[in-house]
């Protein structure tokens, strides 16, 4: 009885005191802070996790902790009830202070003369581990009614999940979460019985209880079994569990913090700032992790060819969120691996085409449309312009098909000439691949056809994606909850015709072949990129599951020895395609909109007439096919194609190689002057107002070529209303120029002229 009466007159003594001598603290404190601002604590700092859960880093907050905080859910129930039961066992039945828990500590406190145990709750905790503030009785009293309050906001769960993210544990490391992964190598939900008691054991003193020292781990190893022995009185883990607990060791070494997809996360601090709390992001870290594997693996065979890095980015095709992303082929000092080549400008080299074409499909042309891949000088402001194919060879009439499925680069030019620079320029920026720029497409010109810009890897990733999604642009997603914008872009069919041709293996035979890294199971779109000297090597992959980009070449801008976007980088995407489809089918079909395949002649690529033997099909939509001419390359019975002046040039080097020439000059028969009539002739070297510098050594030889409307059985050539030399089919010829101002005429009789004027100095 007299020791009931004791604790009593402690109590009282105890809460008067309080009452007392910190009544005007705890009165500012309530008005100043009806809540104490324990938010605040984490509105900085936190972590990414993949899009199961797993860590890929945590971000310091601005006391320099790392958090990895994760939902109550996400601890185990071993866990709980363990920190439970070492820290506040009336936690649920409390109202944010214990008042058993003040007069235990009160009486050990007074008996031992000194302070030897602790009255604070889980609630008084969190408020401490936010609003830190000096140890001092002022200090306890605001922790005790504030506490009050924090348990009238929040609910226990919410008070809890809290403290759990940021109790400290093993210097500033903050919260069970990372703990668990320091530890024991495992996320806190997998925790078991005894790995939940060290970690509820290592709370009270993290200094003290330090896993990583001798002295540390056996004091641990103490107070972890005292707790598991509280457990098991309490009826929270059963004889059996208690003894199989007890046998478990306490590892001695930290395992290293999460540091993965660095190069992604580096992006998206960068972008978005530091997290707040846990930020579940759209990398799949499986994937992540095989995709750096495979770009190391190849890193050897890459160095032989002058090539120090590489990049990729793997993108669902369906929802356009970022599964993988490296930066480089090793995140560290070498080679430049800090740096991160999918947002680093790069030249394109031929991956733009496709878009190319896709804009020359939403203005009527068709994958069979014939462009003719011939040797044409362009007039620029810089002086002519004339395109080289890969292979320094032209190819005659060839389809969009063709010219896109081996990326002429002549044709390109030609196509891009004729839909318009601006309209091409406009309409990459509408893709989001290029920033619109005052004279943009001025300073760029025909080069946009064979890639002249700098573009980006996520740029290129985001704008592949329409030709799977029915033309509709996505807006890469990088996190959940992120939002997406999206907007039709070209129509459904222009997008299925180029899906089509790219993953069309007949179509690329002519410059790639049939390498075993282009074969695949399911149909997949492909296209290569090589910039000039060969720096920079692309490849866009696209089947209905996934789009991957890849970049090989050096970050300092060396050129390789001979590397290409098929060399380089196809090898690469045949590992990241197996890794991508070990477990993954084809879901449903592509949207084709209203396209049908059609019989063409299959050398024009026309309609077929009467007169043409080989007869093919392609895509076109249902509402075009009508529109198209016959051909015009079949119009009498015969075995030759029979082709416009545009081709004469190109007929005339082919005699050197080929005795017996299908393709064939469309002359009429008894050709003379009433034939010519209506023709007309259009010099196409050199160009109006064209400048040239004389040289005493050997002259300035310039190259004279015309091309009539129809062809002509020869073209005269005047020069200064001289005539210098009449040329049949190719009509072109070589003239040595002298200093001055020269007017040069072509001219065939009945037909109508063409005349320029160019200097030489």
């Amino acid at each position: 009885m007299k020791l009931k009466v004791i604790k009593i007159i402690i109590f009282f003594a105890f809460l008067l005191s309080i009452l007392w001598f910190g009544r005007e603290t705890i009165a500012e404190y309530v008005v100043s802070n009806p809540i104490p601002p324990i938010e605040e604590y984490f509105s900085s700092g936190g972590a990414y996790t993949d899009c199961n859960g797993r860590l890929l880093r945590s971000v310091a907050n601005k006391r320099g902790d790392f958090l990895f905080p994760v939902k109550l859910r996400n601890q185990s129930k071993e866990l709980i009830e363990a920190v439970i039961t070492a820290e506040d066992r009336n936690f649920r039945a409390h109202p944010g202070f214990d008042l058993g828990a003040i007069i235990r500590a009160a009486i050990q406190n007074l008996k031992n003369g000194r302070v030897v145990s602790g009255a604070s709750t889980i609630t008084q905790q969190v408020i401490r581990i936010a609003v830190p503030r000096e140890r001092t009785f002022t200090s306890k009293f605001a922790e005790l009614f504030g506490s009050i309050l924090v348990e009238a906001a929040y609910s226990k769960d919410e008070i809890l999940e809290r403290y759990l993210n940021s109790v400290c544990l093993f210097g500033n490391v903050r919260g069970t979460a990372m703990a668990a992964l320091l530890l024991f190598g495992k996320d806190s939900e997998m925790l078991n019985l005894a790995e939940s008691a060290a970690l509820a054991a290592a709370i009270q003193a993290p200094g003290r209880y330090n896993p990583f020292t001798k002295k540390g781990n056996l004091a641990l190893l103490d107070r972890r079994n005292r707790i598991l022995r509280d457990m098991l009185k309490l009826g929270k883990c059963s004889e059996s569990e208690y003894k199989n607990a007890l046998k478990e060791i306490i590892p001695t070494y930290r395992k290293k913090r999460a540091f993965n997809a660095p190069h992604f996360c580096d992006y998206l601090e960068s972008k978005y700032g530091k997290p707040v709390g846990t930020l579940e992001t759209t990398i799949d870290l499986n994937i992540q992790n095989s995709l750096a594997l495979i770009l190391k693996s190849h890193l050897p065979r890459l160095a032989r060819q002058g090539a120090t890095q590489a990049a990729a980015m793997i993108v669902d095709a369906k929802t356009a969120e970022v599964k993988a992303l490296c930066g480089s082929a090793e995140y560290g000092p070498i080679s430049g691996g800090f740096n991160n080549a999918s947002i680093a400008p790069r030249s394109g080299g031929s991956v733009l085409k496709p878009f190319l074409y896709a804009l020359a499909f939403e203005k009527g042309y068709f994958p069979s449309y014939t462009v003719s891949d011939t040797m044409q000088p362009f007039k620029t402001p810089r002086g002519d312009y004339l395109p080289e194919n890969a292979q320094r060879k032209n190819y005659g009439p060839v389809s969009i098909r063709m010219a896109l499925g081996n990326s002429l680069n002549v044709s390109a030019v030609k196509m891009l000439n004729r839909l318009g620079v601006s309209d091409f320029y406009e309409f990459l920026v509408e893709l989001g691949i290029l920033e619109h720029k005052e004279r943009g497409a001025e300073t760029l010109g025909l080069g946009l056809a064979i890639g002249n810009p700098e573009i980006r890897m996520t740029d290129l990733a985001e704008a592949f994606g329409i030709f799977g999604n029915a033309g509709v642009l996505k807006t890469l997603k990088f996190f959940k909850g992120q939002k997406q914008i999206a907007k039709e872009i070209i129509s459904k069919e222009s997008a299925y015709m180029i899906f089509d041709i790219l993953s069309d293996p007949s179509a690329r035979l002519l410059t790639f072949g049939n390498p075993s890294f282009f074969k695949f199971s399911v149909p997949t779109a492909i296209k290569t990129g090589t910039s000039t000297a060969y720096r920079d090597c692309w490849l866009l992959g696209h089947d209905q599951n996934f789009i991957s980009v890849i970049w090989v070449g050096n970050f300092n801008g060396q050129p390789t020895r001979g590397l290409t976007g098929a060399t380089a980088c196809g090898p690469i995407y045949k590992d990241i395609y197996n890794i991508k489809h070990e477990k993954k089918t084809v879901s449903g079909q592509l949207n084709k909109g209203s396209t049908e395949k059609r019989v063409i002649c299959a050398v024009s690529g026309l309609k077929p007439s009467a007169f043409c033997k080989l007869k093919s099909s392609d895509l076109f939509v249902k509402s075009e096919y009508e529109k198209i001419s016959e051909c015009h390359f079949h119009k009498i019975t015969g075995n030759y194609h029979m082709l416009n002046p545009e081709y004469a040039g190109w007929l005339e080097k082919r005699k050197k190689n080929i005795d017996a020439d299908p393709f064939k000059l469309n002359f009429d028969n008894n050709a003379g002057f009433a034939d010519n009539l209506g023709a007309s002739i259009k010099i196409v070297s050199p160009h109006e107002g064209d400048r040239f510098v004389y040289s005493a050594f050997h002259g300035t030889p310039i190259m004279l070529r015309a091309i009539p409307s129809r062809v002509l059985s020869e073209i005269v050539w005047f020069v200064n209303g001289v005539e210098l030399e009449r040329t049949p089919p190719p009509y072109e010829t070589i003239w040595y120029a002298e200093k001055g101002a020269h007017i040069i005429t072509a001219y065939a009789e009945g037909a109508i002229a063409s005349q320029i004027t160019v200097m030489v100095e």
